[in-house]
C-alpha cells in the first residue's frame, strides 16, 4: 500500500510522538482502574504460563531446545525455574502465556498483547532488578502503542492473513522495555523501529493445524526485548519506521484508520479495552461457548439430547475458528466446533475440560458431524455476535444470542472470577497449588514490590519437567 497525502501528513513524526508519550508516562498520573487493570493482565498472563508449562507441547520442544543452548542465567523460565538470557526466556514464556488459548485479547485490534508483554517485561525487570512500580508503568505505556496501532490496521492486516499478536506486540514490547531500561525518547523511537523491522507473523497455520501458533507470540516477545536491549546499549534504529516511505505501514497494510491512532491519545488508555478470557478456546469460539454452557446449565441440555447444533458467527470467526476435526489439543481449543460439543457435554470450557475433553469420541463425533457454522452477515467481518440453534432428538428447536461474549469489557469478567481464575490456573500444577492465593495477593499489589525477582523466582512447578496435578 502507498498511503495517499493525506494520511501520510497526519501520520508524519508517529514513531517519535509513541516515543515520547511513553518516555513521558508516569505512575503518578495513571488513574487507579488503569493500573488495576494492568496488574490483572500480568496476574493473568502468569496464570497461563504457569499451567501452560503442565500442558503445552510446543513450548516444551522449544524450551528443551533452549536450556540445551544455556547462557548467561539472567531470567526465569517459569514452572520450569531454571534461568536463561532474558530474550530467549521471554520467548519461552510467551509461548506457554499464549500455548493455552487464556490470554487477553483486543476485538477490534485482533491483537492478545498480553501473551507477549507481560513475558518480555517481566524476563527483563527480573534481569535488571525492576520495580513492580516500573512494570505496571511499562506496561500500560506498551499496551497504548501496540493496541492503537492494532486497531487502526485491522481488519485489513488480518485479512491478508497476517497474525497480529506476532506483527505488532514486539512493537509494543521495544517501546515499554525501552522505558523499563531507562532510555530516552531517541532510544525507545529507535526500539519501535527495530520492531517493526522485526515483525513477523502468518496464520497459515490454521490450515494445516500444528504446533507453529504460540511460536509467533514467542518470536513477537523475543524480537521486541531484543530491541529495547540493543538500544540500551547505544545500538540506533529507524525513527520512522512506522510511518516512512519503507516503513512498517506501508508494508503490512490495506488502509490505516488515523482516528484509532490518535482519538484520545494521552488522555484515553488503551489498556481499558482490553478483554479476559473465561474459556481455554479462540477468542471467537467465546460466544458459542457461552451460549451452549447456557443451555446446559439452564436449560438442563447435553449433548446426547441434541440432533444438530448450527451457530451463527462473523466472516473472520469462521475463517479463524472453523475446525470440526481438530488433530490436536491446541487445534481443539481453536474450534468452535469442539468447544461447543464440549460445553454441551460437560458445562465447562477450562483448560483441564479441554484437557480431557480431547479423550471423548462423543465430543469429537459432535464436532464433525453435528455442528455447522453459518456467517451471518449482520455480524460484519469482525463481530463478536454470536447465535447457537440446537435442534434436539424430540423435535424441539431451542436458541439463543448474545452480543457480546463473557469477559469483554461491556460483559466483564468480575474480580472474583479473575482472582478464580488465576488460583485454578496455578492449582493444576504439580507442586504450584500452594502459591495461588498468596502470590495472587502480591501481584494485585505489584506497585509496593521493590523488585519483581522474589515473584518471578517462585513461578515453579515441584518437578524439573512440570505435570498437571491430579484433578
Amino acid at each position: 500500500m502507498t498511503m495517499n497525502t493525506d494520511t501520510a501528513a497526519a501520520l508524519e513524526g508517529l514513531t517519535l510522538k509513541f516515543a515520547e508519550l511513553v518516555h513521558a508516562l508516569k505512575y503518578e498520573a495513571i488513574p487507579d482502574e488503569v493500573t488495576k487493570k494492568a496488574k490483572f493482565i500480568i496476574r493473568d498472563g502468569l496464570g497461563n504460563q504457569i499451567a501452560a508449562s503442565a500442558i503445552s507441547e510446543p513450548a516444551r520442544k522449544v524450551i528443551e531446545m533452549v536450556k540445551e543452548w544455556g547462557g548467561k542465567p539472567e531470567s526465569t523460565v517459569v514452572g520450569y525455574g531454571f534461568k536463561v538470557p532474558a530474550p530467549m526466556a521471554a520467548m519461552c514464556n510467551a509461548m506457554m502465556g499464549h500455548g493455552v488459548e487464556l490470554d487477553d485479547a483486543h476485538g477490534s485490534g485482533l491483537i492478545k498483547a498480553g501473551s507477549v508483554m507481560v513475558p518480555s517485561l517481566m524476563a527483563l525487570a527480573e534481569a535488571n532488578n525492576k520495580s513492580g512500580k516500573e512494570v505496571v508503568t511499562a506496561l500500560i505505556a506498551g499496551y497504548e502503542v501496540a493496541i492503537r496501532i492494532a486497531k487502526a490496521i485491522n481488519p485489513g492486516h488480518r485479512q491478508r492473513g497476517f497474525h497480529t499478536t506476532g506483527t505488532v506486540s514486539a512493537i509494543g514490547v521495544a517501546a515499554a522495555g525501552a522505558k523499563l531500561l531507562g532510555c530516552d525518547v531517541n532510544g525507545i523511537a529507535s526500539a519501535i523501529g527495530l520492531a517493526a523491522m522485526q515483525s513477523a507473523g502468518i496464520q497459515s497455520y490454521l490450515d494445516d493445524p500444528c504446533m507453529a501458533k504460540p511460536f509467533s507470540p514467542g518470536k513477537s516477545a523475543l524480537n521486541g526485548t531484543m530491541a529495547a536491549i540493543m538500544v540500551s546499549r547505544g545500538f540506533t534504529g529507524p525513527k520512522k519506521a512506522l510511518e516512512g516511505r519503507e516503513g512498517f505501514f506501508n508494508a503490512y497494510c490495506d488502509e490505516i484508520r488515523v482516528s484509532d491512532i490518535f482519538d484520545g491519545l494521552g488522555q484515553n488508555f488503551a489498556i481499558m479495552e482490553v478483554g479476559f478470557k473465561p474459556h481455554a478456546a479462540c477468542r471467537y469460539a467465546h460466544g458459542p461457548i457461552d451460549l451452549a454452557q447456557q443451555f446446559f446449565h439452564e436449560d438442563n441440555v447435553r449433548l446426547g439430547d441434541v440432533d444438530s447444533i448450527r451457530v451463527n458467527m462473523c466472516e473472520l470467526s469462521i475463517r479463524q475458528a472453523s475446525k470440526p476435526k481438530p488433530p490436536n489439543l491446541n487445534a481443539a481449543m481453536g474450534s468452535t466446533q469442539f468447544s461447543v460439543a464440549l460445553a454441551l457435554e460437560i458445562g465447562r470450557n477450562g483448560l483441564r475440560e479441554y484437557w480431557d475433553g480431547f479423550k471423548n469420541q462423543t465430543i469429537h463425533d459432535a464436532s464433525s458431524t453435528q455442528t455447522t457454522l453459518i456467517c451471518e452477515p449482520a455480524y460484519g467481518v469482525t463481530g463478536r455476535q454470536a447465535a447457537v440453534e440446537l435442534t434436539l432428538k424430540d423435535g424441539r428447536v431451542l436458541r439463543r444470542e448474545q452480543p457480546e461474549p463473557k469477559g469483554e469489557p461491556a460483559n466483564p469478567l468480575t474480580d472474583q472470577e479473575l482472582s478464580d481464575k488465576f488460583t485454578g490456573l496455578v492449582k493444576m500444577v504439580k507442586g504450584a497449588g500452594n502459591l495461588g492465593p498468596a502470590l495472587s495477593e502480591k501481584l494485585m499489589n505489584l506497585e509496593n514490590q521493590a523488585s519483581v525477582k522474589e515473584i518471578i523466582a517462585s513461578l515453579k512447578a515441584q518437578d524439573e519437567i512440570p505435570v498437571l496435578a491430579e484433578a
